[in-house]
């Protein structure tokens, strides 16, 4: 694994529930996680060694959050300006143990884990089949109506059946 200078801590001290992966291959490279407050966190795979997979993790805003997922924001942008102005580097074992964890400023990161320019989010990345988690993704990410109205429409082509089409008024 890539070097890193940051402040080692005792263990990953957030408390955190998966709620949707948003980019995956052959593993998941890129997953929202929430706290028990609401606070929203990714985790970022970013690098893997024998014993462990290495995450960057970090606060988002529901703001910064809603501008990744609509292209207005890269994935670059969101890991060097982290909303805490820091991230977490967490290795995990196989059993999904912390075995070391980290407190590291984005100017420190390496630049292998320091995502494309160009790293805008999108919703391809999700499985297809997968449309809970884009139904879990978007109502976590839009209070305004008729935005969740026109994202459900471009993702399913048409309103998912069950779902009640909400009005403007």
């Amino acid at each position: 694994m890539q070097e890193l200078v940051g402040y080692r801590l005792e263990h990953f001290p957030l408390n955190l529930r998966d709620i949707v992966d948003l980019i995956y291959f052959d593993g998941p490279l890129l997953t929202l996680f929430e706290n028990e407050y609401g606070d929203s966190y990714l985790y970022y795979w970013c690098d893997v060694d024998e014993q462990c997979h290495r995450w960057l993790v970090f606060r988002v805003t529901q703001k910064t959050l809603r501008f990744y997922v609509t292209q207005k924001l890269s994935l670059r942008e969101l890991i060097l300006n982290p909303v805490d102005g820091f991230l977490y580097s967490v290795e995990l074992d196989d059993e999904l143990e912390s075995r070391q964890t980290y407190l590291v400023q984005p100017k420190n990161l390496p630049p292998k884990y320091i995502p494309a320019v160009d790293s805008y989010y999108d919703f391809s990345k999700l499985d297809a089949e997968d449309t809970e988690a884009k139904g879990l993704l978007l109502e976590k990410l839009w209070d305004e109506k008729h935005e969740l109205s026109d994202l459900l429409i471009k993702l399913f082509d048409q309103f998912p059946v069950g779902m009640n089409k909400p009005s403007l008024a």
